[in-house]
């Protein structure tokens, strides 16, 4: 899947060119670590209501690989116990009973964020179908830099 988006560049929305999330800000004021949070949180939400997808549980590993920016991530989102770790760092875990690896891409314009989350469970396998996977829109208001969830696909 990493491979796929690299080679074919980051998604596009309505046609609309983006651009890829840096090591820093990209849009001024807009906090990446919060833009990322946001969109782990709505993630588990999201994935919590859907009764077709596999149940969150209790711990989240978060994928630091090249493209995440270089950011630090609150040790608790939406109740979700949540472990950045590199991809080698994964690859030692995935065996868990309750493993839980979550790859996250993510993109921003000056008034957009888009994120794409792909999940892999034990054994780092990939659900073909997708079904817990999330590719998450959000606006981007200008005065406070809040986002907004827009809408989503699976």
């Amino acid at each position: 899947m990493i491979l796929l988006l690299l080679s074919c560049g980051p998604p596009h929305r309505n046609a609309a060119p983006t651009a890829v999330v840096a090591p820093v800000d990209t849009t001024p004021g807009l906090d990446t670590a919060h833009a990322y949070s946001r969109a782990i949180a709505d993630y588990i939400e999201l994935v919590a209501k859907d009764s077709g997808a596999a149940p969150i549980p209790d711990t989240l590993y978060i994928g630091r690989h090249a493209d995440f920016p270089n950011i630090e991530l609150s040790e608790r989102i939406a109740h979700t116990t949540i472990r950045l770790v590199t991809p080698a760092a994964a690859e030692a875990l995935r065996e868990g009973e309750h493993f839980a690896y979550l790859n996250i891409f993510g993109w921003f314009t000056s008034d957009e964020a888009e994120f794409m989350v792909v999940r892999f469970r034990q054994g780092m396998r990939h659900d073909p179908a997708g079904r817990d996977d999330r590719h998450l829109f959000y606006i981007i208001d200008p005065a406070s830099t809040n986002l907004t969830l827009d809408s989503l696909r699976k």
